[in-house]
Protein backbone atom coordinates (compact mmCIF):
# COMPACT_ATOMS: atom_id res chain seq x y z
CA UNK A 1 0.00 0.00 0.00
CA UNK A 2 3.07 2.35 0.46
CA UNK A 3 3.85 1.79 -2.52
CA UNK A 4 0.98 2.66 -3.90
CA UNK A 5 0.69 6.17 -1.86
CA UNK A 6 4.04 7.11 -3.30
CA UNK A 7 3.54 6.53 -7.53
CA UNK A 8 -0.09 8.17 -6.93
CA UNK A 9 2.08 11.14 -5.40
CA UNK A 10 4.11 11.54 -8.23
CA UNK A 11 1.40 11.79 -10.67
CA UNK A 12 -0.16 14.74 -8.41
CA UNK A 13 3.58 16.23 -7.71
CA UNK A 14 3.81 16.44 -11.78
CA UNK A 15 0.44 18.32 -11.88
CA UNK A 16 1.90 20.29 -8.63
CA UNK A 17 5.04 21.10 -10.70
CA UNK A 18 3.36 22.01 -14.14
CA UNK A 19 1.07 24.53 -12.52
CA UNK A 20 4.16 26.04 -10.94
CA UNK A 21 5.56 26.73 -14.37
CA UNK A 22 2.50 28.15 -15.73
CA UNK A 23 2.18 30.96 -13.24
CA UNK A 24 3.00 34.61 -14.28
CA UNK A 25 5.71 36.31 -12.43
CA UNK A 26 2.92 37.84 -9.48
CA UNK A 27 2.02 34.79 -8.30
CA UNK A 28 5.34 33.77 -6.42
CA UNK A 29 4.98 37.30 -4.35
CA UNK A 30 1.49 36.68 -3.67
CA UNK A 31 1.16 32.22 -2.69
CA UNK A 32 4.53 32.04 -1.19
CA UNK A 33 4.14 30.74 2.24
CA UNK A 34 7.09 31.47 4.73
CA UNK A 35 5.79 29.01 6.94
CA UNK A 36 6.46 25.89 4.43
CA UNK A 37 8.64 24.93 2.34
CA UNK A 38 8.77 24.77 -1.84
CA UNK A 39 10.96 22.18 -1.88
CA UNK A 40 9.96 18.99 -3.78
CA UNK A 41 10.30 15.39 -1.61
CA UNK A 42 13.47 13.99 -3.39
CA UNK A 43 12.23 10.08 -2.78
CA UNK A 44 8.87 11.21 -4.83
CA UNK A 45 11.51 12.51 -7.64
CA UNK A 46 12.95 8.96 -7.27
CA UNK A 47 9.81 6.95 -7.76
CA UNK A 48 9.03 8.67 -10.82
CA UNK A 49 11.93 8.43 -12.38
CA UNK A 50 12.31 4.72 -11.83
CA UNK A 51 8.96 4.07 -12.87
CA UNK A 52 9.17 6.29 -15.89
CA UNK A 53 11.99 4.69 -17.34
CA UNK A 54 10.56 1.05 -17.35
CA UNK A 55 7.00 2.68 -18.51
CA UNK A 56 9.32 4.11 -21.58
CA UNK A 57 11.62 1.41 -22.56
CA UNK A 58 9.83 -1.83 -21.78
CA UNK A 59 6.53 -0.51 -23.03
CA UNK A 60 5.11 -1.46 -26.06
CA UNK A 61 6.39 1.39 -28.47
CA UNK A 62 9.71 1.89 -27.70
CA UNK A 63 9.95 -1.68 -26.94
CA UNK A 64 7.36 -3.65 -28.29
CA UNK A 65 7.11 -2.10 -31.58
CA UNK A 66 10.82 -0.92 -31.68
CA UNK A 67 13.24 -3.08 -29.05
CA UNK A 68 11.56 -6.37 -28.91
CA UNK A 69 11.59 -6.86 -32.81
CA UNK A 70 14.66 -5.74 -33.53
CA UNK A 71 16.03 -8.47 -31.06
CA UNK A 72 13.53 -10.61 -33.05
CA UNK A 73 12.46 -11.68 -29.59
CA UNK A 74 8.66 -10.72 -30.63
CA UNK A 75 6.42 -10.11 -34.02
CA UNK A 76 3.63 -8.83 -34.63
CA UNK A 77 0.16 -10.25 -35.31
CA UNK A 78 -1.35 -7.35 -37.13
CA UNK A 79 0.60 -4.10 -38.39
CA UNK A 80 4.50 -5.69 -39.42
CA UNK A 81 5.94 -1.96 -40.58
CA UNK A 82 8.24 -2.16 -37.53
CA UNK A 83 9.17 -5.85 -37.89
CA UNK A 84 10.23 -4.65 -41.33
CA UNK A 85 11.84 -1.89 -40.20
CA UNK A 86 9.82 1.08 -40.99
CA UNK A 87 9.73 2.62 -38.02
CA UNK A 88 7.16 5.54 -36.59
CA UNK A 89 8.87 8.96 -36.27
CA UNK A 90 6.70 9.58 -32.93
CA UNK A 91 7.89 6.39 -30.97
CA UNK A 92 11.32 7.71 -31.67
CA UNK A 93 10.92 11.27 -30.97
CA UNK A 94 8.84 10.58 -27.84
CA UNK A 95 11.61 7.72 -26.42
CA UNK A 96 14.32 10.65 -27.15
CA UNK A 97 12.61 13.21 -25.42
CA UNK A 98 11.31 11.11 -22.43
CA UNK A 99 14.63 9.57 -21.72
CA UNK A 100 16.09 12.85 -21.52
CA UNK A 101 13.61 14.50 -19.22
CA UNK A 102 14.10 11.40 -16.80
CA UNK A 103 17.88 12.11 -16.73
CA UNK A 104 16.77 15.69 -15.92
CA UNK A 105 14.16 14.46 -13.46
CA UNK A 106 17.15 12.52 -11.63
CA UNK A 107 19.73 16.15 -12.13
CA UNK A 108 16.43 17.68 -9.76
CA UNK A 109 17.39 14.97 -7.32
CA UNK A 110 21.09 16.10 -7.62
CA UNK A 111 20.52 19.33 -7.36
CA UNK A 112 18.48 19.84 -4.22
CA UNK A 113 20.98 17.04 -2.61
CA UNK A 114 23.68 19.18 -3.45
CA UNK A 115 22.34 22.89 -3.10
CA UNK A 116 23.10 24.43 0.24
CA UNK A 117 19.38 25.68 0.74
CA UNK A 118 17.67 22.38 0.41
CA UNK A 119 20.26 19.51 1.02
CA UNK A 120 19.14 19.64 4.63
CA UNK A 121 15.48 19.36 3.65
CA UNK A 122 16.42 16.72 1.18
CA UNK A 123 17.98 14.25 4.01
CA UNK A 124 14.36 12.77 4.44
CA UNK A 125 14.41 10.91 1.76
CA UNK A 126 17.92 9.27 2.57
CA UNK A 127 21.82 10.58 3.06
CA UNK A 128 22.32 13.23 0.60
CA UNK A 129 25.25 11.63 -0.88
CA UNK A 130 23.46 8.39 -2.12
CA UNK A 131 20.62 9.79 -3.11
CA UNK A 132 23.14 11.56 -5.46
CA UNK A 133 24.69 8.52 -6.10
CA UNK A 134 21.90 6.17 -7.01
CA UNK A 135 20.81 8.94 -9.66
CA UNK A 136 23.97 9.42 -11.46
CA UNK A 137 23.85 5.80 -11.90
CA UNK A 138 20.40 5.68 -13.18
CA UNK A 139 21.22 8.57 -15.46
CA UNK A 140 23.93 6.65 -16.87
CA UNK A 141 21.63 3.54 -17.03
CA UNK A 142 19.46 5.58 -19.29
CA UNK A 143 22.62 7.12 -21.48
CA UNK A 144 23.54 3.77 -22.31
CA UNK A 145 20.64 3.07 -23.92
CA UNK A 146 20.56 6.44 -25.80
CA UNK A 147 23.85 6.32 -27.21
CA UNK A 148 23.90 2.36 -27.64
CA UNK A 149 20.38 3.51 -29.88
CA UNK A 150 21.50 6.22 -31.79
CA UNK A 151 25.54 6.50 -31.34
CA UNK A 152 26.91 10.56 -30.78
CA UNK A 153 24.49 12.53 -28.20
CA UNK A 154 24.06 15.05 -26.14
CA UNK A 155 25.72 14.38 -22.65
CA UNK A 156 27.72 16.75 -21.65
CA UNK A 157 25.63 19.68 -21.95
CA UNK A 158 22.62 17.75 -21.88
CA UNK A 159 21.39 18.81 -18.43
CA UNK A 160 22.49 22.63 -18.04
CA UNK A 161 18.73 23.34 -18.31
CA UNK A 162 18.00 27.03 -19.83
CA UNK A 163 22.05 27.09 -19.62
CA UNK A 164 22.13 25.19 -23.15
CA UNK A 165 19.56 25.17 -25.30
CA UNK A 166 21.38 23.41 -28.14
CA UNK A 167 23.59 20.88 -26.52
CA UNK A 168 26.58 19.33 -28.56
CA UNK A 169 26.38 15.68 -29.76
CA UNK A 170 29.54 14.14 -27.80
CA UNK A 171 31.16 11.03 -28.94
CA UNK A 172 30.10 7.81 -28.24
CA UNK A 173 33.59 7.43 -27.02
CA UNK A 174 33.90 10.28 -24.74
CA UNK A 175 30.58 9.85 -24.02
CA UNK A 176 31.46 6.09 -22.75
CA UNK A 177 34.51 7.55 -20.98
CA UNK A 178 32.03 10.10 -19.24
CA UNK A 179 29.81 7.29 -18.21
CA UNK A 180 32.41 4.73 -16.65
CA UNK A 181 33.53 7.72 -14.73
CA UNK A 182 30.42 8.83 -13.17
CA UNK A 183 29.63 4.87 -11.57
CA UNK A 184 33.25 4.95 -10.50
CA UNK A 185 32.02 7.97 -8.64
CA UNK A 186 28.61 6.92 -8.14
CA UNK A 187 30.16 3.19 -6.10
CA UNK A 188 32.91 5.35 -4.23
CA UNK A 189 30.60 7.84 -2.86
CA UNK A 190 28.29 4.88 -1.55
CA UNK A 191 29.03 3.78 1.98
CA UNK A 192 26.65 1.38 2.84
CA UNK A 193 27.30 2.23 7.25
CA UNK A 194 26.32 5.77 6.64
CA UNK A 195 22.60 4.45 5.95
CA UNK A 196 20.07 3.68 3.32
CA UNK A 197 17.53 5.75 1.38
CA UNK A 198 14.27 6.05 3.53
CA UNK A 199 12.11 7.14 0.89
CA UNK A 200 11.18 6.41 -2.56
CA UNK A 201 13.23 3.65 -4.00
CA UNK A 202 11.51 1.07 -5.29
CA UNK A 203 14.08 -1.15 -6.93
CA UNK A 204 16.08 -1.93 -3.88
CA UNK A 205 13.97 -0.38 -0.90
CA UNK A 206 16.73 1.94 -0.09
CA UNK A 207 19.60 -0.89 0.44
CA UNK A 208 22.83 1.16 -0.46
CA UNK A 209 24.87 -2.35 -0.16
CA UNK A 210 22.83 -3.09 -3.62
CA UNK A 211 22.92 0.27 -5.20
CA UNK A 212 26.60 0.06 -5.19
CA UNK A 213 26.71 -3.68 -6.60
CA UNK A 214 24.35 -2.37 -9.18
CA UNK A 215 26.96 0.94 -10.09
CA UNK A 216 30.10 -1.67 -10.63
CA UNK A 217 28.02 -4.41 -12.49
CA UNK A 218 26.59 -1.68 -14.86
CA UNK A 219 30.07 -0.22 -15.32
CA UNK A 220 31.06 -4.06 -15.82
CA UNK A 221 28.02 -4.29 -18.75
CA UNK A 222 29.45 -1.01 -20.10
CA UNK A 223 33.02 -2.11 -20.46
CA UNK A 224 32.57 -5.06 -21.58
CA UNK A 225 30.60 -3.44 -24.55
CA UNK A 226 33.66 -1.35 -25.39
CA UNK A 227 36.27 -3.93 -25.23
CA UNK A 228 37.78 -4.19 -28.33
CA UNK A 229 37.60 0.01 -28.79
CA UNK A 230 39.41 0.46 -24.39
CA UNK A 231 40.24 -2.91 -22.87
CA UNK A 232 41.35 -0.71 -19.76
CA UNK A 233 38.19 -0.57 -19.36
CA UNK A 234 37.46 -3.86 -18.78
CA UNK A 235 40.69 -4.71 -17.35
CA UNK A 236 40.26 -2.18 -14.40
CA UNK A 237 36.43 -3.45 -13.24
CA UNK A 238 37.17 -7.43 -13.46
CA UNK A 239 40.25 -6.16 -11.32
CA UNK A 240 37.62 -5.53 -8.25
CA UNK A 241 36.70 -8.13 -5.86
CA UNK A 242 34.02 -10.22 -6.93
CA UNK A 243 31.99 -8.64 -3.94
CA UNK A 244 31.62 -5.82 -5.52
CA UNK A 245 29.07 -7.24 -8.42
CA UNK A 246 25.80 -9.07 -8.20
CA UNK A 247 26.52 -12.54 -6.54
CA UNK A 248 23.46 -13.92 -6.84
CA UNK A 249 19.44 -13.33 -8.16
CA UNK A 250 18.85 -11.46 -4.81
CA UNK A 251 20.30 -8.43 -6.14
CA UNK A 252 19.18 -8.41 -9.23
CA UNK A 253 17.92 -4.65 -10.54
CA UNK A 254 14.77 -5.15 -10.98
CA UNK A 255 11.30 -2.68 -10.69
CA UNK A 256 8.16 -4.41 -9.56
CA UNK A 257 5.04 -2.71 -10.26
CA UNK A 258 1.97 -3.33 -8.55
CA UNK A 259 -1.86 -5.12 -9.27
CA UNK A 260 -3.60 -1.84 -8.99
CA UNK A 261 -4.33 0.53 -11.12
CA UNK A 262 -2.39 2.82 -12.46
CA UNK A 263 0.36 0.87 -11.44
CA UNK A 264 0.13 -2.29 -13.26
CA UNK A 265 3.18 -2.87 -15.92
CA UNK A 266 3.43 -1.29 -19.72
CA UNK A 267 3.12 -4.90 -21.37
CA UNK A 268 0.08 -5.65 -18.57
CA UNK A 269 -1.92 -2.29 -19.90
CA UNK A 270 -1.18 -2.76 -23.64
CA UNK A 271 -2.64 -5.90 -23.43
CA UNK A 272 -5.65 -5.63 -20.94
CA UNK A 273 -6.15 -2.03 -20.74
CA UNK A 274 -5.76 -0.57 -23.94
CA UNK A 275 -6.78 -4.37 -25.43
CA UNK A 276 -4.07 -4.34 -27.97
CA UNK A 277 -3.56 -8.03 -28.67
CA UNK A 278 -0.40 -7.58 -31.20
CA UNK A 279 2.49 -9.18 -30.14
CA UNK A 280 3.26 -12.85 -30.06
CA UNK A 281 6.86 -14.98 -29.78
CA UNK A 282 9.11 -14.48 -32.98
CA UNK A 283 9.90 -17.59 -34.49
CA UNK A 284 13.33 -17.37 -34.28
CA UNK A 285 13.01 -16.77 -30.86
CA UNK A 286 10.86 -19.78 -30.58
CA UNK A 287 12.91 -22.63 -33.05
CA UNK A 288 15.72 -21.66 -30.23
CA UNK A 289 14.45 -22.54 -27.44
CA UNK A 290 12.61 -25.25 -28.73
CA UNK A 291 16.16 -26.90 -30.29
CA UNK A 292 15.40 -26.60 -34.02
CA UNK A 293 17.53 -25.46 -36.94
CA UNK A 294 16.40 -22.85 -39.52
CA UNK A 295 15.56 -25.59 -42.86
CA UNK A 296 14.69 -22.54 -44.51
CA UNK A 297 18.13 -20.82 -44.72
CA UNK A 298 22.00 -22.38 -44.90
CA UNK A 299 24.18 -21.57 -41.91
CA UNK A 300 21.39 -21.36 -39.48
CA UNK A 301 22.18 -24.27 -37.25
CA UNK A 302 21.43 -24.25 -33.62
CA UNK A 303 24.27 -24.59 -31.21
CA UNK A 304 21.57 -26.09 -28.97
CA UNK A 305 19.91 -28.45 -31.73
CA UNK A 306 17.49 -31.43 -30.37
CA UNK A 307 17.50 -29.47 -26.67
CA UNK A 308 14.05 -28.04 -25.59
CA UNK A 309 15.09 -25.03 -23.47
CA UNK A 310 12.14 -25.45 -20.31
CA UNK A 311 12.02 -21.59 -20.50
CA UNK A 312 9.99 -21.80 -23.42
CA UNK A 313 7.06 -23.12 -21.35
CA UNK A 314 7.14 -19.97 -19.26
CA UNK A 315 7.25 -17.77 -22.04
CA UNK A 316 4.94 -19.50 -24.44
CA UNK A 317 2.69 -22.37 -24.53
CA UNK A 318 2.15 -25.59 -27.22
CA UNK A 319 -0.36 -24.85 -30.16
CA UNK A 320 -3.55 -26.68 -28.53
CA UNK A 321 -5.92 -26.14 -31.59
CA UNK A 322 -6.92 -29.53 -32.80
CA UNK A 323 -7.19 -28.10 -36.43
CA UNK A 324 -3.90 -26.69 -36.72
CA UNK A 325 -1.00 -28.34 -39.09
CA UNK A 326 1.03 -27.20 -36.05
CA UNK A 327 -0.61 -28.96 -33.10
CA UNK A 328 1.39 -30.01 -30.00
CA UNK A 329 4.06 -27.67 -31.44
CA UNK A 330 5.70 -24.35 -29.59
CA UNK A 331 4.91 -22.36 -32.82
CA UNK A 332 6.53 -18.41 -33.06
CA UNK A 333 5.38 -15.90 -36.18
CA UNK A 334 8.07 -16.02 -39.02
CA UNK A 335 9.67 -12.39 -38.54
CA UNK A 336 8.97 -9.84 -41.30
CA UNK A 337 6.13 -11.31 -43.37
CA UNK A 338 4.27 -9.03 -44.76
CA UNK A 339 0.67 -7.89 -42.94
CA UNK A 340 -1.73 -10.75 -44.91
CA UNK A 341 0.45 -13.09 -44.18
CA UNK A 342 1.24 -12.44 -40.51
CA UNK A 343 -2.73 -12.28 -39.97
CA UNK A 344 -3.04 -15.64 -41.76
CA UNK A 345 -0.36 -17.66 -39.71
CA UNK A 346 -1.27 -15.69 -36.18
CA UNK A 347 -4.17 -18.02 -35.34
CA UNK A 348 -1.50 -20.61 -35.31
CA UNK A 349 0.58 -18.53 -32.40
CA UNK A 350 0.66 -17.76 -28.97
CA UNK A 351 -2.52 -15.45 -27.82
CA UNK A 352 -1.75 -13.84 -25.24
CA UNK A 353 -4.44 -11.60 -24.89
CA UNK A 354 -6.62 -15.05 -23.78
CA UNK A 355 -3.66 -17.12 -22.43
CA UNK A 356 -1.23 -14.47 -20.79
CA UNK A 357 2.59 -15.28 -19.77
CA UNK A 358 4.14 -14.34 -16.84
CA UNK A 359 5.38 -11.42 -18.61
CA UNK A 360 1.68 -9.99 -19.14
CA UNK A 361 0.88 -10.18 -15.33
CA UNK A 362 -0.19 -6.48 -14.45
CA UNK A 363 2.68 -7.21 -10.91
CA UNK A 364 5.91 -8.18 -13.69
CA UNK A 365 9.05 -7.00 -12.21
CA UNK A 366 11.21 -5.61 -15.29
CA UNK A 367 14.74 -5.97 -15.05
CA UNK A 368 17.25 -3.10 -15.49
CA UNK A 369 19.97 -5.40 -14.82
CA UNK A 370 20.33 -8.92 -13.68
CA UNK A 371 22.82 -11.50 -11.93
CA UNK A 372 22.94 -13.71 -14.94
CA UNK A 373 24.21 -11.00 -17.72
CA UNK A 374 27.10 -10.75 -15.00
CA UNK A 375 28.38 -14.31 -15.25
CA UNK A 376 27.97 -14.37 -18.98
CA UNK A 377 30.45 -11.36 -18.72
CA UNK A 378 32.35 -13.10 -16.68
CA UNK A 379 32.45 -15.97 -18.95
CA UNK A 380 33.58 -13.92 -21.93
CA UNK A 381 36.08 -11.58 -20.09
CA UNK A 382 37.94 -15.19 -19.07
CA UNK A 383 38.19 -16.71 -22.60
CA UNK A 384 34.62 -17.95 -22.42
CA UNK A 385 34.81 -19.59 -18.90
CA UNK A 386 32.73 -23.11 -18.43
CA UNK A 387 31.94 -22.13 -15.50
CA UNK A 388 31.07 -18.62 -15.21
CA UNK A 389 28.62 -19.94 -18.50
CA UNK A 390 26.85 -22.35 -16.81
CA UNK A 391 26.33 -19.97 -13.76
CA UNK A 392 24.70 -17.48 -16.05
CA UNK A 393 22.47 -20.53 -17.53
CA UNK A 394 21.89 -21.30 -13.86
CA UNK A 395 20.93 -18.05 -12.83
CA UNK A 396 18.58 -16.90 -15.52
CA UNK A 397 16.51 -20.45 -15.50
CA UNK A 398 16.41 -19.64 -11.43
CA UNK A 399 14.94 -16.28 -11.85
CA UNK A 400 12.35 -17.23 -14.31
CA UNK A 401 10.99 -19.85 -11.69
CA UNK A 402 12.31 -23.48 -13.78
CA UNK A 403 12.67 -26.39 -11.32
CA UNK A 404 15.54 -27.45 -10.13
CA UNK A 405 15.53 -30.44 -11.45
CA UNK A 406 15.28 -29.26 -14.93
CA UNK A 407 17.96 -26.69 -14.60
CA UNK A 408 20.42 -29.93 -13.98
CA UNK A 409 18.98 -31.77 -16.86
CA UNK A 410 19.71 -28.83 -19.23
CA UNK A 411 23.16 -27.52 -18.16
CA UNK A 412 24.02 -30.99 -18.52
CA UNK A 413 23.03 -31.41 -22.68
CA UNK A 414 24.30 -27.53 -23.49
CA UNK A 415 28.15 -28.49 -23.55
CA UNK A 416 31.09 -27.23 -23.64
CA UNK A 417 31.51 -22.95 -23.82
CA UNK A 418 32.46 -21.08 -27.03
CA UNK A 419 31.38 -17.50 -27.83
CA UNK A 420 28.59 -18.98 -30.13
CA UNK A 421 26.71 -20.88 -27.09
CA UNK A 422 27.78 -18.16 -24.26
CA UNK A 423 26.57 -15.37 -26.31
CA UNK A 424 23.65 -17.16 -27.42
CA UNK A 425 22.49 -18.32 -23.61
CA UNK A 426 23.56 -14.61 -22.90
CA UNK A 427 20.58 -13.51 -25.93
CA UNK A 428 18.28 -16.38 -24.03
CA UNK A 429 18.67 -14.97 -20.90
CA UNK A 430 18.00 -11.22 -22.12
CA UNK A 431 14.64 -11.45 -22.98
CA UNK A 432 11.88 -9.14 -22.18
CA UNK A 433 15.29 -6.87 -21.64
CA UNK A 434 15.41 -6.41 -25.58
CA UNK A 435 17.68 -3.39 -26.12
CA UNK A 436 20.08 -5.18 -24.66
CA UNK A 437 19.54 -8.39 -26.54
CA UNK A 438 20.07 -6.44 -29.40
CA UNK A 439 22.81 -4.42 -28.84
CA UNK A 440 24.60 -7.60 -28.01
CA UNK A 441 23.53 -9.09 -31.21
CA UNK A 442 25.24 -5.81 -32.83
CA UNK A 443 28.61 -6.13 -30.81
CA UNK A 444 28.94 -9.94 -31.36
CA UNK A 445 26.83 -11.28 -34.19
CA UNK A 446 24.88 -13.50 -31.96
CA UNK A 447 22.82 -15.82 -32.55
CA UNK A 448 22.94 -16.89 -35.86
CA UNK A 449 19.37 -18.00 -35.82
CA UNK A 450 18.06 -14.75 -36.57
CA UNK A 451 16.41 -13.64 -40.02
CA UNK A 452 17.98 -10.84 -41.92
CA UNK A 453 16.57 -9.53 -45.28
CA UNK A 454 16.44 -11.35 -48.21
CA UNK A 455 16.16 -14.65 -46.46
CA UNK A 456 13.11 -16.52 -46.56
CA UNK A 457 11.13 -16.17 -43.04
CA UNK A 458 8.03 -18.83 -44.05
CA UNK A 459 7.01 -21.21 -46.71
CA UNK A 460 3.76 -21.98 -47.75
CA UNK A 461 2.00 -24.54 -50.26
CA UNK A 462 -0.66 -23.84 -52.45
CA UNK A 463 -3.57 -26.51 -53.13
CA UNK A 464 -1.66 -28.66 -55.58
CA UNK A 465 1.17 -28.90 -52.85
CA UNK A 466 3.10 -26.55 -54.57
CA UNK A 467 5.71 -24.49 -51.94
CA UNK A 468 6.25 -20.57 -51.76
CA UNK A 469 8.68 -19.27 -50.30
CA UNK A 470 7.96 -15.92 -48.27
CA UNK A 471 11.03 -13.55 -47.96
CA UNK A 472 11.74 -11.45 -45.48
CA UNK A 473 11.47 -7.15 -47.55
CA UNK A 474 12.67 -4.87 -45.22
CA UNK A 475 10.88 -1.75 -45.76
CA UNK A 476 13.84 0.56 -45.08
CA UNK A 477 17.41 -0.69 -45.27
CA UNK A 478 18.97 -4.13 -46.44
CA UNK A 479 20.38 -5.33 -43.15
CA UNK A 480 19.16 -5.61 -39.18
CA UNK A 481 19.83 -2.03 -37.68
CA UNK A 482 23.06 -1.20 -36.36
CA UNK A 483 21.26 1.75 -34.99
CA UNK A 484 18.22 4.08 -35.35
CA UNK A 485 17.85 7.08 -37.14
CA UNK A 486 17.63 10.15 -34.81
CA UNK A 487 14.57 11.68 -33.66
CA UNK A 488 13.29 14.37 -36.61
CA UNK A 489 12.37 16.86 -33.83
CA UNK A 490 16.20 17.20 -33.51
CA UNK A 491 16.79 18.56 -37.24
CA UNK A 492 14.26 21.43 -35.64
CA UNK A 493 15.39 22.13 -32.45
CA UNK A 494 19.15 21.24 -32.29
CA UNK A 495 20.41 21.50 -35.83
CA UNK A 496 23.83 22.69 -34.95
CA UNK A 497 24.32 19.55 -32.75
CA UNK A 498 22.69 17.32 -35.03
CA UNK A 499 24.96 18.04 -37.99
CA UNK A 500 27.90 17.47 -35.61
CA UNK A 501 27.49 13.92 -35.38
CA UNK A 502 26.42 13.60 -39.12
CA UNK A 503 29.90 14.98 -39.08
CA UNK A 504 31.35 12.50 -36.78
CA UNK A 505 29.59 9.63 -36.77
CA UNK A 506 28.16 9.60 -40.82
CA UNK A 507 25.26 9.44 -42.68
CA UNK A 508 22.01 9.20 -40.06
CA UNK A 509 20.74 5.82 -41.70
CA UNK A 510 20.38 2.44 -39.59
CA UNK A 511 22.92 0.72 -41.36
CA UNK A 512 25.91 3.49 -39.92
CA UNK A 513 27.55 1.78 -37.13
CA UNK A 514 28.20 3.57 -33.82
CA UNK A 515 31.89 3.90 -32.83
CA UNK A 516 31.91 0.51 -30.67
CA UNK A 517 30.81 -1.47 -33.38
CA UNK A 518 32.64 -0.41 -36.17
Amino acid sequence: MKKVKIITAIFSLMVFLAIIVGCTKDFEKINTDPNNSVAVETGYLLTFAQKNIMDNIRDVWFGGRTTQVLAQHWSQRNYTDEDRYLFRTTVINNAWRVFYRTMMNLEEIIRLNTNEATKDQALASGPNKHQIAVAKILQVYLMSIITDTWGDAPYSEALKGNQILQPKYDKQEDVYKKMIDELKAASTMINPADGNLTIGDIIYNGDMTKWKKFANSLRLRLALRVKTKNPTYLAEAIALPASSFFESNQDNAVFKYLNAAPNQGPVYRAFFVDARNDFTIAKPFVELLAGRNDTLNAGKNNPFFGITDPRIAIWSYRNNDLTSPYFGRYIGMPYGMLETNAKQFSQHCPDYFNNPSIVHKADFGYTYMDYAEVCFIFSEANAWNQTWYTKGVRASMEFWGVPTAQINTHIASIGSANAEKVMTQKYIALYMQPEQAWFEYRRMDFPKMLIKPGEITHRIYNAAGVPQNLVFEALEGTAIPRRLQYPVEELGVNKTGYDGAIVSQGQDLMSTKVWWDK
